[in-house]
């Protein structure tokens, strides 16, 4: 593999994230980069700054999405951070944001996903935050369609969509409260929920030779294996930190899935980050719950799955400045890119090849994949 770096912006505080997506519909891709101090960076795929605006005023920028959100062939943003408001913009041919409508929350927001949850034609907003509630907005309004109330912080969720029943999805949801719960997507009725021993992170979607499956793990150090129909445990795999990611992708008629823990060796460590040993690992599952195989010592920050040239990579940003593109059959790291200041977001554009990371020192840096080798 073969990869060119093409250019590289520097801030004067971190990025904490960047996406993708023609934002003012002008049919050009520009990237959005989002900041601790609650900035935009609107920037051209060639490293040109557009723009930049104030969106949270010192106050961090969590999660940016790029969605079309009234189904007018019309690209929106959508902004959640630390102040616990859900902003949405109409972004102008020039730049300028205008406001569509907001949405307070309690408390910071933890994750935004968008999806047509109730099966009426129309995008909902799902946002939930530490504020303890997970709620289901109307994506025209910002106007809550349903919500559900947790004992404490929701941390992650997704929408299951049952292929026996295609009228109905669930939202499946967990947190800091040990739960793991489903609502039913139309009306929020809860479905089942089940009690772990400790905080729950993450969770994803498996279909195994077994059934479908909720994986999901947290500060127990374990991942549990959880059978959607009758919410029975079938397997748990242990770990020796903390369970931080899991992402599952398509691979033939089955599923398989990559988890990532955590530790945090490096919080008030006098060793140098770059000279730290983590035991953390990355592992992938199969659709028999088998481990394919697993890397260790690599502490993951974000974690996603590309596709290119019919071929499956991980792509991983970590806590020591790398960037890791992982084939996903063998676990072979077949590159990695070097930077000094830790890696809070990777995105990839199918059709440039291009690569873009984002970094805690303030850096922006795009690559070009250039040639895959068998």
């Amino acid at each position: 593999m073969k990869v060119e770096k093409l250019w590289n912006l520097k801030c004067n505080e971190p990025i904490l994230g960047i996406k993708l997506g023609d934002i003012n519909n002008n049919g050009q891709i520009e990237a959005v980069a989002y900041t601790k101090s609650g900035k935009l960076l609107i920037i051209s795929l060639s490293g040109t700054i557009l723009r930049q605006v104030v969106i949270s005023q010192n106050s961090p920028i969590w999660h940016l999405e790029i969605n079309d959100l009234n189904n007018d062939n019309q690209n929106d943003l959508i902004i959640g951070g630390l102040d616990g408001v859900l902003k949405t913009f109409k972004v102008s041919s020039t730049y300028n944001l205008a406001s569509f409508w907001n949405h307070k929350l309690g408390a910071s927001i933890s994750g935004i996903l968008i999806n047509d949850v109730n099966n009426n034609s129309q995008k909902e907003i799902i946002v939930f935050s530490l504020d303890k509630i997970i709620r289901v907005l109307d994506a025209l309004n910002g106007a809550i369609v349903w919500g559900q109330v947790f004992e404490d912080e929701v941390g992650d969720a997704i929408i299951y969509n049952d292929k026996n029943i295609q009228s109905t999805k669930e939202l499946i949801a967990c947190g800091n409260n040990w739960t793991l719960r489903a609502f039913n997507g139309y009306n929020g009725q809860l479905l089942w929920f089940k009690r772990f021993s400790n905080k729950l992170r993450c969770l994803a979607y498996l279909n195994s030779i077994r059934g479908p499956l909720i994986l999901c793990g947290g500060d127990d150090q374990k991942i549990h294996c959880i059978q959607i129909n009758n919410q029975r445990e079938i397997k748990t795999l242990d770990f020796n930190n903390y369970v931080w990611k899991c992402h599952s992708y398509p691979h033939q008629k089955f599923n398989k899935i990559i988890i990532s823990s955590y530790s945090f060796i490096f919080f008030n460590n006098s060793i140098p980050l770059q000279n730290l040993d983590f035991t953390s690992k990355l592992i992938a599952l199969n659709e028999n719950l088998e481990v394919l195989w697993e890397l260790i010592g690599i502490n993951v920050e974000f974690l996603d799955i590309i596709e290119v040239c019919d071929k499956i990579f991980i792509l991983a940003g970590t806590t020591k400045g790398e960037v890791l593109i992982v084939d996903e059959f063998t676990g072979k790291i077949v590159y990695r890119i070097r930077n000094e200041s830790l890696t809070n977001m990777v995105q990839f554009h199918l059709e440039q090849r291009l690569i873009l990371s984002c970094h805690d020192d303030g850096g922006i840096f795009a690559y070009k994949l250039e040639d895959i080798i068998d």
